[in-house]
Formats: structure tokens, sequence, C-alpha cells
């Protein structure tokens, strides 16, 4: 192991922390979203004060006085740089090691001829048509909405919002949504905003790749993307490694492809975005992302306005994070769903009168204490979208560990 300098100043990337059980004891696992290494590193809860101060404002020494004042005992420094030591094996600390395994997964990434599915198999079937049949059944199901009407609504719709959960537990929600865009006139290009879970620093990336899933592949609108760039004076998918493995394009994917393949020729633009409610504070510390933010979604709508093709957004979004797997203290009941939920439809209720700020003053009314990963897409979509009414389809939740931790998800058309 190195040896460090005790004035440096190591910053953690943007991980997720989950919880684990290491040979019988409660540890945490650190989940890298890039996926540079195989290997999870497992801490044991203790090393989260220190993993709180790699900000890359606290020097190792000033981590060490820091931990030595909290514990009342020494911390030898030795202990801290074997635990700096082993971030920085595992790529999970911003620095030289991490620089160069990162540059080297974009060049292989870019090389590839698609994206290829990363979720297929797990979160749904890598079968055609069991995949086929596994949609279906998420329509005509008891309590499903039964299959698309299609065409027998006139009106086209202008966005969508659909869970990104894994699909097996959503399908309802799913199918609720694609049940009334399939009823609806087709778009020739969908716009798909979906929750950059490893974070974005520059607010928003897209894509170059088209995407292959068990249907077949999906274009991406290089065209439309090519635009985006020449407007922003930048490289607007300059972060596209993160959709490899990110799955909340992916999921609305095999849903299009399932009520349009066959029935309307049909491109995407696959967008990850990353933001927080604290941006649209005014004179607040985040200026500079929301300069970005607004430059995106302007960009975006120049692109439509010039484009004579129909354009429909698609925000793939989930809204409660909630219990012990989610950092929380306390174990959920029903009550605390029930409580969530009703928090939930006042919330929707925003979006339904097309009330963004509404939507965005109730979250931050809680400090975003409910942890909706949904607020970046359908921010960006509401900021992109010209629609005149919104519709509730669906709210549902589902437990997603035996802590009762829980996620609730939604659908929602809007026209």
């Amino acid at each position: 192991m190195p040896a460090y300098d005790p004035d440096t100043r190591p910053r953690l990337r943007n991980l997720e922390p989950i919880q684990v059980d290491a040979q019988g004891r409660r540890a945490v696992g650190l989940r890298d979203p890039l996926q540079l290494t195989d290997h999870m590193v497992c801490l044991q809860p203790e090393a989260l004060h220190v993993l709180a101060m790699l900000d890359g404002t606290h020097s190792l020494r000033d981590i060490q006085t820091e931990l030595s004042r909290m514990t009342g005992s020494i911390v030898f420094m030795e202990d801290i740089e074997a635990l700096v030591g082993t971030l920085d094996e595992a790529y999970l600390l911003h620095g030289d090691r991490f620089k160069e395994a990162y540059e080297s997964k974009v060049a292989r990434y870019r090389k590839q001829p698609r994206r290829p599915c990363s979720h297929a198999g797990m979160s749904y079937s890598a079968d055609p048509e069991a995949l086929r049949k596994e949609l279906t059944d998420f329509f005509v199901q008891q309590n499903g909405p039964g299959l698309p009407e299609y065409g027998s609504d006139d009106r086209r719709p202008v966005g969508l919002i659909a869970p990104h959960i894994d699909v097996r537990a959503g399908g309802n929600c799913f199918a609720k949504a694609y049940q009334s865009l399939g009823s609806g006139q087709s778009s020739d290009v969908y716009v798909i905003f979906g929750t950059g879970h490893a974070g974005v620093e520059g607010v928003f990336t897209a894509t170059n790749l088209d995407f292959e899933t068990p249907l077949g592949v999906v274009e991406t609108d290089r065209d439309f993307v090519r635009e985006l760039g020449s407007l922003l004076g930048r490289d607007p998918a300059a972060e596209e490694i993160l959709h490899a493995a990110e799955h909340v394009i992916e999921f609305q994917l095999i849903f299009l492809q399932y009520i349009l393949s066959g029935r309307h020729k049909f491109t995407v633009v696959p967008v990850l975005c990353s933001l927080s409610h604290h941006m649209f504070q005014q004179n607040g510390p985040h200026k500079e992302q929301k300069r970005h933010f607004d430059e995106f979604c302007n960009a975006v709508k120049e692109v439509c306005g010039r484009n004579s093709r129909t354009v429909c957004f698609i925000a793939s979004a989930d809204l409660d994070h909630i219990g012990p797997r989610y950092g929380d203290s306390f174990v959920p009941h029903r009550g605390t769903v029930k409580d969530a939920l009703e928090k939930d439809r006042r919330m929707l209720g925003c979006l339904e009168r097309l009330d963004l700020s509404g939507f965005v003053q109730q979250i931050a009314g809680e400090n975003d204490s409910r942890r909706i990963c949904g607020f970046s897409p359908i921010t960006a979509m509401f900021n992109c979208m010209d629609a005149r009414e919104g519709r509730l389809l669906g709210l549902d939740f589902a437990q997603v560990d035996n802590n009762n931790s829980f996620v609730s998800f939604t659908s929602m058309i809007f026209h």
C-alpha cells in the first residue's frame, strides 16, 4: 500500500452506498455505478465518518484530527491511509487511477456498434417471445389496463411519466403509462429523460449509440443530438459512458418497442440528467448548474421547433425511497406507506395542474426527505414540453427489502 502525504485531500466519487451482510455483520457496500471493477468495497459502518470527509477539502491530517476528537482516542494515520488505499485501488477516488480506468472504459464504449442490454435476464426476460408474453401479461392481468386501443384517441401525447423501478415490480404501472400512450397518436421522436443515478457532472448527457434490446435495435436520433451540440457549443454526449449500465432508458425502450414496432417508425433521444431542487433557489450556490439546465432545455426546445417530425417527451422516474436501505433510521410500516402515498398524490396534483413550481416547492419544503429520484427527469420534461393538461394514471409502491424499505412510482400522461 503506498504511503500518502498527510496533506493529501482525497475526493470520493459519486457512489451508491448499500447495506450488505459481510460474514454475519452489517456492513456498507460501495456500489460503483460505472462498474469500473467487479469488486465491491465493503466497510464497517464506522468508516462512514471517514467517507463523509473525503470531499476534496479535508486532508488526511484533518481527518485524523477529527476522528481522534470524535472517538476520544488516537487514530493512527496508517489506518486512514489503508482505507484510502483500498478506495483508490478500486477506482473509487478521483485521481490518476480513476481517470485512466474511466478513459479506457469510455473508449471501449464508444467503439461499440450499439449499447447492449444491461438488465435483460435480470429485470425482464432476455428471450424475445418470453419478453413479449411478460409485457402482455402486465396489460391483460387482473387490474391491468388492457392492451392499447391503438389510435383510438385522436390526440397526440406530448409527455409521459413512467416508472424506472424493476420492470417486474412496477409492471402494472408501466402498462398504465404505455396503454395510454399507445391509444393516442404516435410521435416520430421520443426524447427520454432518465435519472442519472451515478450523477451527471454536466447536468445532462445524451448518447450517440443505438440501443439493443431482446426486441431489436432502437435507433438513437443522432441528427437531433448533433443539432443539440451545435446550439450548445459543446458535446451533449460528453458523459455518455453513464448510459452503459444505467437502466432507466432501457426499461422505457422495451415498452416503446412493444407498442410501436411494426406500427410506427420512431427514433429516440436518450438523456440522463442529475439536478437538485437547490438549483431553483434564487441567488443559491448552484447558479452554474442552473445555467447548464436552462441552456440544455432551451436547446432541446429549439431543435424540436426546427424539426418537422413530431416529438413526445418521456420522464423515466420513480418517486419516494424510504426505509433503512436508503438511510432512514426507522423501519417503515403500513402507516408510513399510506402517509407517503398521500404526499405523492398532493405532489402529483401539482403536475396534473401543470404547476411545476408547486411540485418543486413541495420537494424543497421537505428538503427532499423522501428522496424523489424522479425529480430530475420530471423537471426537465416540464421545461421542454408544451402541455395543456395532465392526468394521473397510476400510483403504486414496491417493497424492496426485508426491512420494509419501499419505493413509490407513478404513471401520468400529458396532452
